[in-house]
């Protein structure tokens, strides 16, 4: 068996990447990039500059490649044999993934309900009302889309993405043991799916209806199809594509050019056309990564390992990409709306410089909220874990 130096095998762990957090990271920043530009850019006459088209508020794509980063990394974890799909398991997986999304979806209202009552806030932000925020944070209504409880009239609007989270992570065990975890038959659903998007496109490409966007966009069978279709990927228990990471990265790359340009002519066209160009894109991206290596979670600021390049920064972004995606909105627009950075923006130099500034003004929050109640929450500490960071704090 060949052996290797020491110095050179902890060069290899060093240069190893966890793709999916990257992923999850740039999703995350990108969806912050569409809610903060497209406020700041409305105060200022965009009208045929080259990047009008471009800061056209458009993040539904990345919520897709959330859907389907989840339902791959959640069945590979049946596919592995770490959850059983018999009851003990099934309540296992239910704890762990309860830990991983309630808390901050509960701690979320009382953050928001405080700035509301000390007058911190935004007047492009609904009402803080506490029947509705309590409702979200409950994952009420199960469907969440009927105009009466639409969790788009939460203070905080990204919140409906989370709520679908949850009704699919406590159907995921459901659909795999119908399925009998056959790859075949989650590719059949998968292919249903396809069929009715693909109807949905053809009607709005003939009459212009219906509207997608907000309520049909909010739906779970809109967005299903992302989640069975990463279900369908680690149920295949394929290696990662021996292709290099440039065709990837370029396929989402034209996807999103091709989406801003494409919204910015007819949302409406977009959006029911969009999901069949995204599945075959991102599932092409999911492929590529590398399912078996899980980044360690930093338990110290020398952990962050910063000096690692953007790749690194990226990689952080991801494992706090819950809190960013649930914070972002709400915080940012407080922000802006209490310290009127929007009057600075004048021009796109301007626009870019303020868009930084507001990611520096909420991330000590984030980061406070991700440490104090994410992670706090995320997995139970046994007695034998207990002692060992103990031991360690004292040595």
């Amino acid at each position: 068996m060949k052996s290797y130096p020491m110095a050179e095998r902890s060069n290899d762990i060093a240069d190893r990447r966890d793709y999916f957090l990257i992923m999850r990271g740039i999703a995350c920043l990108m969806v912050f990039l569409n809610h903060v530009v497209g406020l700041l850019s409305s105060g200022i006459d965009t009208k045929g500059a080259w990047y009008e088209p471009l800061i056209v508020p458009m993040g539904f794509p990345w919520v897709w490649l959330f859907l389907i980063l989840s339902g791959f990394l959640l069945t590979k974890q049946f596919v592995d044999r770490k959850f059983r799909l018999c009851l003990p398991g099934i309540l296992n997986f239910y704890e762990r993934r309860s830990r991983r999304l309630l808390p901050m979806l509960w701690f979320l209202p009382l953050l928001l309900g405080l700035l509301y009552a000390l007058n911190i806030r935004s007047p492009l932000l609904p009402a803080f009302s506490p029947f509705k925020e309590l409702q979200v944070a409950l994952a009420l209504p199960w469907v969440p889309y009927v105009e009466g409880g639409n969790p788009v009239a939460s203070v905080n609007s990204p919140v409906w993405s989370a709520v679908l989270e949850v009704h699919y992570f406590l159907l995921l065990p459901l659909i795999l043991w119908c399925t009998a975890m056959s790859c075949r038959a989650m590719q059949v659903l998968v292919g249903i799916w396809l069929i009715g998007i693909a109807g949905l496109a053809i009607q709005v490409a003939l009459h212009g209806s219906p509207t997608i966007f907000p309520m049909i966009y909010q739906q779970h069978l809109y967005n299903c199809g992302f989640m069975l279709a990463g279900c369908a990927l680690a149920l295949m228990k394929l290696p990662p594509c021996p292709c290099g990471w440039r065709w990837p990265i370029l396929a989402v790359a034209m996807l999103i050019v091709g989406t801003q340009y494409l919204a910015a002519y007819d949302l409406n066209l977009a959006l029911a056309l969009l999901p069949i160009a995204a599945l075959p894109v991102f599932s092409f991206l999911v492929m590529k990564g590398n399912s078996d290596y899980q980044s360690p979670m930093p338990n110290s600021i020398r952990a962050l390992h910063l000096e690692r390049g953007p790749l690194r920064w990226f990689e952080l972004a991801g494992a706090m990409s819950y809190s960013i995606y649930l914070l972002h909105k709400p915080l940012s627009y407080i922000v802006i709306a209490q310290t009127g950075l929007g009057r600075w923006v004048t021009g796109l130099p301007s626009l870019v410089a303020v868009t930084i500034l507001t990611a520096a003004a909420i991330t000590p929050i984030i980061l406070l909220s991700f440490v104090y109640v994410e992670v706090r929450f995320r997995r139970p500490l046994d007695r034998a874990s207990q002692a060992r960071q103990k031991r360690r704090a004292a040595g």
